[in-house]
């Protein structure tokens, strides 16, 4: 007994391999699973890690994961939840998300409290606008339910939100009042700041005559303490305070990009030709290029710039038929021009995406993926295809992960939101870095929980090197079984499986995991 006791206790010292939680099969039902909901959301951070939300209905809920798909907030957060309102409805979706500068999200969504509905019709004929905080550690920060931005209103539409540099975010939505009974036929703008502890500090009107195509891709862009608005007439630009700045300077736009806050990319388009600037945030004029627009007939996309990291920009233009045409082309950090530009024929609207090393990555709607380097060479030989059947998936978002690769986020017919990542190798679900990429063992091996310390959820991931039995369970500090996690015949690769231990006493617990080659053991710390 004594020696048994001393072997079990001896596995804990193996050396432990950490590996992508991220699945690597292409399909769908076999991703990761990250939080309940209907219509998904992402934001990534610099580091590789993201939060996905989800809002089904009344609810929205929110997770992190870091740059491998471990959880980091277990389990989802609960962002908003209340049973008299009905956020996901169908012309608006739900609203709109963004980061909060320090690890955290942001979210506001349209909210039925308060708001008049048509008893024959069961049509809501105005709705409001609430807003929530979560911090990088899953707290939400701010009042419960929301801040209320926006009392109900008539024909809210086109919100967008933006990061305000300290914390907290600038809201802006069109007020369209055409069609609905009894209202004035009028149109106008609203922008809101609000603070990063939920205080409403200042809100703007606007005539959106002239802003109204800029305001309906989602908004006010930031550069450093200044506000603009682009517009094809006159760009707006005021101070963080709300205040409006003179801007003779800058004059039309059809497009303007900040990037890290500090300059400007603003784009002007009359076929044939495209001038791109790139401007402080002061607005001095640092590059003009100028290039060749193509044919009338091709149109910018909803992202139709991304910055390569380095100090120039990619700008992407399409031409919709029975596929979407993409035509990529970049302006370096020194104002030069690609002479030829790359072509992508792609399925739905791509998304085009920050690759971090000067390059760009573009993802389509059929969960494929491309990916260029600063020359404009393919980095891998072929497009990569994340999921071989994208079919049983609704509402997919794409997002760059900053580093090469790109985060898929959707709603599958199984039910809630899922991930999965194109790896940045062409290889999907192995997370690498450039030039050393991550080799999947060809053993099996039993993974660190996470997160540790944990209550009272945590995941433990192991990865199977061939197909056969596997046994992972639960003991506690006496050797006594405590649960039995899996017991069946898996197939190989990376798999995780979820431990509740709500119904246990705090302290340590060990896990095992016996295959028909080896038997591994870890601890794990539980505290209430």
């Amino acid at each position: 007994m004594f020696a048994r006791l001393i072997a079990f206790l001896g596995l804990l010292f193996l050396p432990s391999i950490h590996y992508a939680q991220w699945s690597t099969s292409t399909r769908a039902e076999s991703t990761l699973y990250v939080c309940p909901g209907f219509y998904p959301g992402i934001v990534t951070f610099d580091d590789g890690s993201s939060i996905v939300l989800g809002a089904l209905q009344s609810y929205i809920f929110a997770r992190k994961l870091d740059e491998r798909g471990y959880y980091m907030w277990t389990p989802p957060v609960q962002v908003v939840h209340n049973d008299s309102s009905f956020i996901t409805d169908v012309e608006t979706k739900w609203g709109g998300y963004v980061s909060d500068g320090d690890g955290g999200v942001i979210v506001f969504w349209y909210d039925h409290r308060g708001a008049y509905r048509d008893q024959q019709t069961g049509r809501w004929l105005n709705n409001a606008i609430y807003a929530q905080r979560v911090d990088k550690f899953g707290m939400v920060r701010w009042t419960s339910g929301g801040v209320l931005v926006k009392g109900p209103g008539t024909g809210l539409k086109n919100g967008g939100i933006s990061n305000d540099g300290l914390g907290g975010c600038l809201i802006s939505w069109i007020e369209s009042e055409f069609g609905f009974p009894g209202a004035r036929n009028k149109e106008r703008a609203r922008i809101q700041r609000v603070s990063n502890t939920g205080t409403q500090l200042w809100e703007l009107t606007i005539d959106s005559s002239a802003i109204q195509y800029s305001l309906g891709y989602g908004a006010i862009v930031r550069a450093q303490d200044r506000l603009f608005i682009p517009a094809t007439s006159q760009t707006r630009m005021f101070s963080l305070d709300g205040n409006p700045i003179a801007n003779p300077a800058l004059g039309p736009s059809h497009l303007l990009l900040a990037e890290k806050d500090s300059v400007l990319f603003n784009l002007i388009a009359a076929p044939p030709i495209i001038i791109q600037r790139k401007l402080t945030a002061t607005l001095d004029t640092l590059w003009t290029a100028i290039s060749n627009g193509g044919a009338g007939s091709e149109t910018a996309l909803n992202n139709p710039a991304v910055p390569d990291g380095v100090g120039g920009v990619y700008y992407i233009r399409s031409r919709i038929d029975s596929t979407i045409l993409v035509r990529v082309r970049r302006v370096d950090g020194r104002g030069e021009v690609w002479p030829s530009e790359l072509v992508v024929r792609g399925i739905g609207i791509p998304t085009g995406g920050f690759e971090g090393h000067g390059g760009i990555i573009i993802g389509d709607h059929a969960a494929r993926v491309w990916r260029f380097d600063s020359l404009g060479y393919s980095v891998w030989q072929n497009p990569l295809r994340m999921l071989n059947n994208p079919g049983a998936t609704y509402f997919g978002i794409l997002s760059s992960d900053n580093n090469g690769g790109m985060i898929m986020v959707f709603w599958h017919t199984l039910g809630g939101i899922y991930a999965h990542h194109s790896g940045r190798s062409g290889h999907v679900g192995i997370i690498t870095t450039i030039d050393k990429p991550l080799e999947i063992p060809s053993v099996s091996t039993l993974l660190q929980n996470y997160p540790n310390p944990f209550n009272p959820t945590t995941v433990i991931p192991f990865s199977i090197a061939s197909k056969g039995a596997v046994n992972l369970k639960v003991f506690d500090v006496l050797g006594r079984e405590v649960r039995t996690l899996v017991d069946d015949i898996l197939e190989p690769g990376l798999h995780s499986v979820q431990f509740d231990a709500l119904a246990l006493s705090s302290g340590v617990y060990f896990y095992r995991l016996e295959t028909r080659k080896s038997v591994q053991v870890k601890q794990m710390l539980f505290l209430k």
